[in-house]
């Protein structure tokens, strides 16, 4: 039963913070609704996070040790992915030069992250798991790159603001 309910838990985080994290993946500071949503981003990322400890915990003595080693590597990379997405706030907050394209990667790992986790699971219950797992894995990160890389040309490249860079200066005039 406890097993059932963080596995639920854990999903659910999951699948909201690939919602929440459409709206963090822009540095740009939304308002309203979009404002909430990339709130949560952080959040989903926790919880995720935490359900997976849990249930390693839970699960441990039961795991071979493959599956121990693999599940020690998914909660390495939750830890990862919870430093990269703190980075990302702080940069933010201090908006530094140049902070826009680094928020921008820190929470890109992150969330690309998410994506991987998401549909290798489903990968691993096809044929031949050790080719469509890393196939998988491949397109999900080439995609991401190509979409992550069309979108930080469109940055400014010193890191001001989008409303003071000169493309938007020029759009309002």
């Amino acid at each position: 039963m406890l097993r059932a309910v963080l596995v639920a838990v854990h999903v659910a985080a999951g699948v909201a913070g690939l919602v929440a994290g459409l709206a963090a993946i822009s540095p740009t500071r939304p308002t309203g609704l979009r404002l909430r949503v990339r709130q949560s981003y952080l959040p989903c990322l926790a919880v995720l996070l935490l359900a997976l400890l849990a249930l390693v915990g839970v699960d441990w003595a039961s795991l071979e040790p493959g599956v121990r080693v693999a599940f020690a590597g998914l909660s390495g990379l939750g830890l990862v992915m919870a430093y990269r997405i703190v980075r990302a706030r702080r940069e933010e907050a201090r908006k530094a030069p140049g902070w826009q394209r680094r928020y921008l990667g820190h929470v890109y790992f992150t969330y690309i992250s998410l994506w991987i986790g998401f549909l290798i699971i489903p990968a691993l219950r096809l044929p031949l798991p050790q080719v469509t797992v890393p196939l998988v894995g491949i397109c999900v990160l080439v995609l991401g790159n190509l979409l992550v890389s069309a979108y930080r040309r469109r940055l400014p490249q010193d890191g001001r603001d989008e409303t003071t860079a000169p493309h938007a200066t020029a759009a309002r005039s």
